[in-house]
């Protein structure tokens, strides 16, 4: 009677819910449900709920039949079948250790039942996205929960049901997990463990912890020991009183702390995404989402550290993140974009705020670290950028490192949770900046960011801008990392100690390297970036249409064989629908010819494409140099080509970031070179290596791979020579003018070659080379920011120029002649710029 009177009423609830059911709008993840669960149709399906809902299991239903999945079926005395679904409820905690249930009569029945085998499915069913905050009754009578009872849960289903959210589970092998056990009551129990810690870290992954009210937090950071002790330093000396110094904590603390809010989180999603980003870009590729989901789910605080290229950085992440079943993160952004009504939305979304500069406020830097590690301790995602700023020239900048280390202490003090510090690649076919970049790089004012200038900013709305990329590396643990590279971190980051050990600081400047050099792992090889590195190695930028298809062909072999293929993204692998699809977005010109058409941009489009070449110059760095190695000759031993690139491989990595070890390079380089010989680019003749004939395609395209590292090979040579004539003079080299100089030749040179580009002559890349040169120990900096160059400089200055082509060997050691005549005193220069007087004239 007592099951007939449970059937009437859950047939009954069936029909009212119906309605209701269409009025409903799910997202699941995995994406593409069907194939990542991969179930195999000759073994039934039983599908486990993390809570007792007719209200989940109807949607549950909804999404299968939508989806065409097994269909669920209430187990009950049914047992499972192939060609019948069953579901049931996970138990609460100790329940079956109470009385038996439905998870716990399936186990006993399948174990009694020899040849039964089922696809466990566990399926966590969020009505909303909003974890709810503490001491709010309203949010939490809203907000989804486990505990939830049937008034709360109608409450619930009617303010989330155009936002539910299904994850599914992989499917577990019941009869493979109970055979590990020796009795039915063993195997009930840690399956049922294991499923609850599943069900816990879906949860956690989606949701994220629980928020507190912003007041909360900021009363929280005034009781923290280090603020209060940098309060109490404020007013020694009388410099400032003790309620001056709290009422300035208080305003630094309002302004840095975020109001994470789940509705603005939704604002975005739905309104951003519509206005914004569907109309911006024809899409968003998004790659690695599985694994990072898996670490999430697996316990791990997760801290984003993305590269930066554009404003659009911050709300993608969120945007991609939240579209994809996973909690957005605490952002941590300039203060400089905390402007109406900019500063509020993404306050909402969790932005937080820092400053340039901590320098001189020892109460702002105080509560900065309090509130960095507040969010540690409370298991919330964070995102920040480590190069501290948008890149203006396409490559990784050179990181910050003050960020990091507040993470990094805190993510280390903490021992609830491991830390997971995950590289994100962000690359767009189309950077709406680029244009202003190019500015700034030529000298313009960098333009301050506000309300009129993101009104002036809707023009894009009118553009197409292709697709924007985002990849998810191979995280890194900051835990494991510093048992490598810490020793006794866990002893001087103990409960009762303040200071870090006297090496933390290098291990996280060699950590913040070792992520860069992750990030550049994980780039995207997008059409408009294949193309851009073709088309501007190619002489005036100019190349027929069959060359221009081979050449990107070969590009795209070298990046599959490329020793990092495993973490790299090629979205489109066809040359000829690469030139498809990068011609309109990047104004590529098509111009007819009887011979065959030919592909060319114009200079002002040249430099905007300069900026996606350098996404992913650094991916060919070695294949250029060996391949540059033959711009002058036919035939080289591989020991030569290996030296050649063993000697300038450690300014590779610092400029390029790349992976590999400096006592690596040799094996890579040599990988390289059977690759290239598989490829037709090269061929072997014993242990020498020989171009192909200049008649062939493969040359042209040999020829081109070379030029893609000319730039970098001219500053390279340009800093070498300049150091071999320093150091002959035996003058002081002060290190401010040595790089100024630098940087006045490159800008010279690009002139005089009708080069658009002023990224060539950027003093940061110079000064970059400089660093290595000191690390390498070939220049040696005083302690009055002087120089001292070591004589092997100019082997190294000669080598370098071997590498150029004669033209511009040329045109570098002309210019370095007429500086020193512009340093003795301007007129020789003067009078040698004039042009010559013609033979018999007055």
């Amino acid at each position: 009677m007592r099951a007939l009177l449970y059937k009437l009423m859950f047939t009954l609830a069936y029909w009212v819910f119906r309605p209701f059911n269409r009025y409903i709008h799910y997202t699941t993840t995995p994406a593409a449900l069907r194939d990542s669960l991969k179930l195999d149709p000759t073994k039934p399906v039983v599908y486990i709920l993390a809570t007792r809902s007719w209200a989940d299991l109807f949607v549950l239903d909804r999404i299968c039949k939508d989806l065409v999945l097994p269909r669920p079926n209430r187990t009950g005395s049914n047992f499972p079948s192939v060609d019948k679904a069953g579901v049931v409820y996970l138990p609460a905690l100790l329940e079956t250790r109470v009385r038996p249930t439905e998870l716990t009569q399936l186990i006993e029945t399948g174990i009694a039942t020899q040849d039964f085998d089922a696809q466990l499915v566990p399926v966590s069913v969020f009505w909303g996205r909003d974890p709810g905050r503490e001491k709010s009754w309203l949010e939490l009578l809203f907000a989804d929960s486990i505990q939830a009872g049937s008034v709360r849960k109608f409450f619930i289903m009617m303010a989330n049901g155009r936002s539910v959210f299904a994850n599914f589970g992989l499917p577990l092998a019941f009869r493979e997990f109970v055979n590990r056990e020796p009795d039915a009551t063993r195997a009930i129990r840690k399956l049922t463990r294991t499923l609850h810690f599943h069900f816990l870290r879906a949860r956690t992954a989606a949701l994220g912890p629980t928020l507190l009210p912003r007041h909360v937090v900021i009363n929280g950071l005034m009781q923290r020991k280090n603020v209060l002790e940098a309060v109490q330093a404020a007013t020694k000396g009388g410099a400032m009183t003790r309620e001056k110094a709290l009422a300035h904590a208080r305003k630094c603390a309002d302004e840095i702390a975020a109001d994470y809010t789940n509705n603005v989180i939704v604002f975005i999603e739905r309104f951003l995404g519509a206005i914004l980003f569907k109309r911006v870009f024809s899409s968003i590729d998004v790659r690695g989402l599985e694994r990072l989901r898996e670490w999430a789910q697996q316990g791990y605080e997760i801290v984003y550290m993305p590269s930066h290229r554009s404003h659009a950085d911050y709300l993608l992440v969120s945007y991609t993140l939240y579209r994809s079943g996973l909690v957005p993160p605490h952002i941590a952004a300039g203060v400089n974009l905390n402007f109406w009504p900019v500063g509020g939305l993404l306050r909402g979304a969790g932005a937080f705020y820092l400053r340039r500069s901590f320098a001189g406020d020892y109460i702002y830097s105080a509560v900065f670290r309090a509130y960095v590690d507040s969010l540690i301790q409370r298991g919330y995602a964070i995102e920040f950028f480590p190069e501290g700023g948008r890149s203006r020239t396409g490559r990784l900048l050179a990181p910050k490192t003050g960020m990091l280390s507040m993470v990094v202490e805190a993510g280390l003090k903490q021992r609830t949770r491991k830390v997971a510090l995950v590289p994100v690649f962000i690359g767009y076919d189309k950077c709406w900046e680029v244009a202003s970049y190019a500015k700034e790089l030529k000298g313009a004012k960098k333009q301050k960011e506000s309300a009129e200038g993101l009104l002036k900013a809707g023009k894009i709305l009118g553009k197409s801008y292709g697709k924007a990329y985002i990849s998810f590396g191979e995280p890194t643990v900051l835990q494991d990392y510093a048992d490598q590279h810490l020793p006794g971190w866990r002893e001087s980051f103990a409960p009762d100690k303040d200071e870090p050990p006297p090496q933390y600081k290098a291990f996280v400047g060699q950590l913040s390297l070792h992520h860069m050099r992750e990030i550049n792992a994980s780039a995207v090889a997008n059409p408009v970036g294949l193309a851009a590195v073709a088309l501007l190695a190619s002489p005036q930028r100019a190349v027929s249409e069959d060359e221009f298809v081979e050449q990107i062909g070969h590009l795209v072999w070298l990046l599959k064989a490329h020793p990092d293929s495993a973490n790299l993204y090629i979205p489109e692998v066809a040359p000829k629908a690469i030139v498809e699809a990068s011609a309109p977005i990047a104004r590529i010109l098509r111009i007819p010819h009887k011979w065959g058409d030919l592909h060319a941009i114009t200079d002002n489009d040249a430099v905007a494409l300069t900026y996606n070449r350098n996404n992913i110059q650094h991916l060919f760095a070695i294949p250029s140099m060996i391949a540059n190695q033959f711009r002058t000759r036919m035939l080289l031993p591989e020991d030569l080509i290996v030296l050649g690139v063993r000697a300038l491989y450690p300014f590779l990595r610092t400029e390029f970031f790349l992976r590999w070890q400096p006592d690596e390079v040799e094996h890579v380089t040599r990988r390289w070179l059977e690759v290239m010989t598989q490829l037709g680019l090269l061929s072997r003749e014993g242990d020498r290596l020989q171009r192909p004939d200049v008649t062939s395609p493969a040359f042209s395209t040999l020829a081109m791979l070379g030029r893609v590292m000319g730039e970098t090979l001219e500053r390279y040579c340009i800093t070498a020579l300049l150091l071999a004539e320093e150091r002959r003079t035996q003058q002081t080299l002060k290190r401010e003018r040595f790089e100024e100089d630098c940087r006045l030749i490159a800008e010279r040179m690009a002139i005089l070659t009708g080069r658009d580009a002023p990224e060539f002559f950027d003093k940061a890349l110079f000064r970059g080379y400089l660093n290595t040169l000191i690390e390498v120990g070939l220049v040696v900096e005083t302690g009055d920011r002087g120089l001292a160059v070591d004589a092997r400089i100019e082997r190294i200055a000669e080598r370098s120029l071997e590498m150029l082509s004669d033209e511009t060997r040329q045109m570098l050691l002309q210019l370095l002649s007429r500086r020193k005549l512009a340093e003795s005193g301007g007129g020789a220069a003067k009078e040698a710029d004039k042009e010559p007087t013609p033979p018999g004239t007055v």
